[in-house]
């Protein structure tokens, strides 16, 4: 299997800067030092938070592509990119919102559309923490069969006008599971026809995407998941849905074991910093000892 991390988060991002002035120094940044340094690491695979590039001020010029492209034909390193989050709400009753949301994930998209041959997923989050609020009101059961219904069109037309604008491929375009019912992102992937379904274990394990059960969703529809973000749920952690496997309430080892059995080809993603990758790694090696993995430096 193939296991990757996203570098521009935790101990990768703040190492990459200059804070000895006080404040955060972004002159010098360049995302291929950090693709070494993943590479340094041990990792293979990458996936890239879209997000910053629009919320920093990050920038790759011409050179800088180039560079990225040759060290991702050197290494036979490979790509997922992250589509914006952040203040994005794709599936908003608001049209201005939804519009400005779907325009920031096509031009996410055209700042790495240099290297988009090699990236192998572009993960899209639905709905918004907008919409996520809406199940916390209290709505009777029809009422919000209603809301979720128009919602759930919004998402498709913004994943469409997406898809119709940058171009990618509807296989390369996967749906997380997030704070949105379960059974309403599988009509989003339905709908669109062709696009795959990315399985975050933490969202199903505290409750995000509905009472649903990791083990029967990964039974059911494994054969169109393309990317995994592995990680744990806990409440005792300031982000309780991103941390090292082990550190929640009874991770279900059968997952681990279902995904090397299947013989799952895509990206498995830790959506942590470097410490809490390995510390997974770790529980891996305990608890599926079955399962090859790299061999990681700190």
């Amino acid at each position: 299997m193939r296991f990757g991390i996203t570098p521009l988060d935790g101990e990768y991002l703040v190492k990459s800067f200059n804070v000895n002035k006080g404040l955060i120094d972004f002159s010098d940044f360049r995302f291929s030092d950090l693709i070494l340094d993943v590479i340094d690491s041990g990792f293979r695979h990458c996936e890239i938070s879209l997000d910053l590039f629009q919320i920093l001020p990050l920038e790759i010029n011409k050179e800088e592509e180039k560079r990225i492209i040759n060290i991702q034909k050197e290494y036979d390193f490979t790509f997922s990119a992250h589509f914006p989050i952040y203040s994005v709400e794709l599936s908003s009753p608001n049209k201005f919102i939804r519009e400005a949301s779907v325009q920031s994930c096509i031009d996410s998209f055209n700042q790495f559309k240099f290297l988009e041959p090699a990236i192998e997923v572009f993960v899209i989050h639905p709905t918004g923490s907008f919409t996520a609020s809406i199940g916390v009101l209290g709505l009777d059961s029809k009422a919000m069969e209603l809301i979720y219904h128009i919602l759930t069109n919004y998402a498709i037309q913004s994943v469409k006008k997406i898809i119709k604008t940058t171009k990618i491929p509807k296989s390369k375009i996967a749906i997380e599971n997030i704070q949105y019912p379960f059974e309403k992102t599988i009509e989003i992937i339905d709908k669109l026809k062709g696009t795959k379904l990315c399985i975050d274990t933490a969202h199903f394990l505290g409750g995000f995407s509905g009472d649903v059960d990791l083990i029967e969703i990964t039974e059911s529809y494994l054969d169109i998941t393309s990317e995994i973000h592995l990680q744990d749920y806990s409440d005792d952690y300031p982000s309780p849905d991103h941390v090292a496997l082990g550190r929640g309430n009874n991770f279900p080892i059968k997952f681990l074991k279902m995904i090397h059995e299947y013989d799952f080809k895509g990206p498995i993603v830790f959506e942590l910093g470097l410490s809490q990758a390995i510390e997974s790694f770790e529980f891996i090696k305990k608890h599926a000892p079955e399962i090859k993995i790299p061999e990681i430096k700190s």
